[in-house]
């Protein structure tokens, strides 16, 4: 049966619809069709963007054929930029949105839900990148990119058992499985009502397609048989959906789920069947009321909430490129050695035609070849200087295009890796690096926004539909330390109202990884932290109450680094372990009551992998700063080791040189006393002079040996001091 389907161009006022399924349809068929005209321009315009994509285009704006030869810049940026902005599958983050320290119960609630939310990913990772990656591709080429939440279960009918384990006759739902899965949904495939802004959205309405099958399981065989079927195109707009040579083979009915937001009602409808299929009330029930986050839109303003693409801010220089190369290739094929020549000198062309290298060509009648001129006169090249020439200036006008081109989409040659000159430095060109992908670092944290707002509305269905039993399975918190937190945990997670947890993706989580980058800013990190460790140790060790301060000062300085977060919640344990410790300081020696002793007991199992990972965290710090001490203590082991070889060394010839001086001098005079003796038996007078004599040449002799061992000990003494200079200046050795 076939109905009218056409409609108002106009609504005055909502009240002049009845509130019955045929009201309700002759309502939402006329915001539907004047949506749908609404956005009849934009969708031509994306399918030829999406066309010029993959090569298949003309010209998007004038309809004119750009040439035979298009050079297509469009994919290799649109490729280039999506690479940059995912390169990874996200990894959430959850956390309450209004931490404190010593909210255990809020902790582990943002564990759970952030086990929910990862594992989902983790087992469901190639259906969530493609839910990514498409949404990522509509926005670069339509400038829409959408995906939507639901919430899926599956039960089963169960006997009622009594006490005794008997069945009462009576049956009840059991439930088997749910799930909050994430689904794409094509830019064409999406209407709303005219707004400014997102937050005045009116309503929403989502496109599907559904077999005679499918739609009587769900509405029934009469209805299936009423409803409207046509083949389902690849093109978003109307223009010529029949005669597609891409078109399925099935026959499918148009359906539109609508969202409207003023009565918290979900509508199905199907043009052309003058009644609704299904009328109802919200079925998520979060707080937002939209299965969906805000569209991953480009360049909307408030004059009407409507994409523009990107390609269309371009549009002009992308064709001027293709007309450029399309006539570079036209003159190419131009450039050619052609000439004429005398026909009666027929010999000549056999030269070209025939001749091989070394070859000499005979010439009938040479006489008269070289009155005529010889060779030079007897052909005419085409003069090719000129094509030349203009083929070059056609290229150097084409690269300044494409330079335009770059600096208009953001694509700069230093956004692929390249540099603009040789000559620049490392400084330059981490300068241009900073600045000319302010629009990308843009587009990565708005994409980065849309993908936690995504995350958000599943953790809020998962809060609001997921019973505790399967929260507790598949967040697999039966071995978790914490698990006399859970039950109070998830009971959290359950009342919405007071969890309010902030679910959150990082940029560089879901973007293409620049290790380099990535190793630099870490070991900016590590240093600033080993810096500020050691210069704020010795005011901690003087004054172990200033530690939570110092902590907190720890933490404020390391927020400017990027993923500092992942550190956070270390530094947060620290501080709280250490205010503790403090205040029990405090308390001084005072009994514990019972009570106070079970509360310390518990607390120091809750704490106790605090204190590893505090530990760990600060072992890691300072790893370093103990590698650089023990390599100086070494070097000054080494150093005192030689000096004391030295020295030694030093003093055992100093002894040795004064023994055997003594050993001379009382050699000498033992040999003295002898001779005055045996000489003062004979003649006492000459012996008195000759003793006087003596005892004048042992004074001098005293004094010579006195001094020489003066001399000798000031020697020695300066070699000591001289080897123990040279052995502290002495470069230290390098550790093995």
């Amino acid at each position: 049966m076939a109905y009218d389907t056409s409609t108002d161009d106009k609504i005055e006022s909502r009240s002049d619809y009845a509130d019955t399924p045929a009201g309700r349809y002759k309502y939402w068929a006329t915001e539907l069709t004047v949506s749908k005209k609404a956005r009849e321009p934009w969708w031509r315009k994306s399918d030829k963007i999406i066309n010029r994509f993959i090569g298949k285009h003309q010209g998007i704006e004038r309809g004119d054929d750009t040439g035979g030869f298009n050079l297509n810049l469009f994919h290799s940026n649109v490729k280039t930029l999506g690479d940059m902005l995912y390169g990874n599958t996200p990894k959430i983050d959850v956390s309450r949105r209004y931490a404190q320290p010593n909210d255990d119960v809020g902790r582990v609630s943002a564990e759970i839900m952030e086990r929910l939310l990862n594992l989902d990913i983790a087992n469901n990772g190639a259906e969530i990148d493609a839910v990514f990656r498409a949404t990522l591709q509509d926005r670069l080429l339509s400038g829409l990119g959408c995906a939507k939440v639901g919430y899926t279960f599956e039960s089963e009918e169960v006997p009622v058992l009594d006490e005794m384990g008997q069945p009462t006759g009576e049956t009840e739902e059991k439930l088997i499985s749910e799930d909050a899965p994430v689904d794409y949904y094509y830019f064409g495939d999406i209407l709303w009502g005219w707004c400014r802004t997102w937050d005045k959205m009116p309503w929403l309405a989502f496109r599907s397609y559904l077999s005679k099958d499918d739609a009587a399981e769900r509405w029934g065989e009469d209805v299936a048989e009423e409803l409207t079927y046509k083949k389902q195109t690849k093109k978003t707009s109307n223009e010529g959906v029949e005669d597609d040579a891409n078109d399925s083979a099935w026959m499918r009915a148009e359906i539109w789920e609508i969202w409207d937001k003023d009565t918290k009602k979900i509508c199905w409808i199907s043009m052309g069947y003058d009644k609704t299929l299904e009328h109802k009330d919200d079925i998520l029930e979060i707080p937002n009321f939209w299965p969906v986050p805000p569209f991953f839109i480009a360049n909307v303003t408030t004059s009407l909430y409507t994409p523009t693409p990107d390609y269309t801010l371009a549009q002009d220089l992308y064709n001027e490129i293709d007309k450029l190369q399309t006539r570079i290739a036209v003159i190419t094929e131009a450039v050619r050695v052609v000439g004429v020549y005398n026909a009666s000198a027929d010999n000549l062309k056999s030269m070209f035609n025939q001749g091989n290298d070394n070859d000499l060509i005979p010439v009938e009648n040479w006489a008269l070849f070289g009155e005529n001129g010889g060779l030079a006169g007897q052909i005419q090249w085409l003069p090719l200087s000129d094509i030349v020439g203009a083929l070059r200036e056609l290229i150097t006008i084409r690269d300044q295009t494409i330079g335009l081109l770059q600096q208009t989409t953001g694509m700069t040659d230093i956004a692929k890796g390249g540099l603009n000159n040789q000559y620049e430095g490392v400084g330059q060109t981490d300068a241009k690096m900073k600045f000319g992908s302010v629009r990308i670092q843009a587009l990565q944290d708005q994409f980065a926004r849309f993908a936690s707002d995504l995350m958000q509305i599943k953790a809020e269905v998962i809060s609001r539909h997921f019973s505790p039993e399967t929260i507790f399975k598949r967040a697999n918190m039966e071995f978790s330390a914490d698990i006399d937190l859970v039950g109070p945990a998830i009971e959290l997670i359950k009342d919405t109202s007071q969890a309010k947890l902030r679910i959150e993706i990082r940029p560089e989580s879901v973007a293409m990884v620049d290790f380099q980058a990535l190793k630099a800013e870490r070991t900016d990190y590590m240093n600033a932290v080993s810096m500020f460790m050691q210069s704020t140790a010795p005011i901690i060790e003087a004054d172990p109450a200033t530690k939570p301060f110092m902590l907190q000062l720890l933490q404020w300085g390391l927020a400017g680094f990027k993923g500092s977060s992942e550190i956070e919640g270390v530094i947060d344990k620290a501080i709280s372990a250490s205010q503790e410790a403090e205040q029990a300081a405090a308390e001084g020696e005072q009994e514990p009551t019972p009570e106070e002793l079970a509360m310390q007991a518990e607390q120091q199992k809750q704490q106790g992998d605090l204190g590893r990972i505090q530990a760990k965290a600060e072992a890691d710090m300072q790893l370093r700063q103990m590698d650089m001490q023990s390599d100086i203590q070494t070097s000054q082991a080494s150093h005192q080791m030689k000096m004391a070889e030295i020295s030694a060394a030093a003093q055992a010839k100093i002894a040795e040189i004064q023994v055997s001086l003594q050993a001379d001098l009382l050699k000498e005079q033992a040999q003295t006393e002898s001779n005055i003796a045996s000489t003062n038996a004979s003649v006492d007078g000459e012996i008195r002079k000759d003793v006087i004599e003596f005892e004048i040449d042992m004074a001098k002799e005293e004094a010579k040996t006195t001094a020489e061992i003066e001399k000798i000990t000031a020697s020695a003494l300066a070699d000591i001091e001289s080897q123990t200079v040279a052995a502290v200046l002495a470069p230290e050795p390098k550790g093995e």
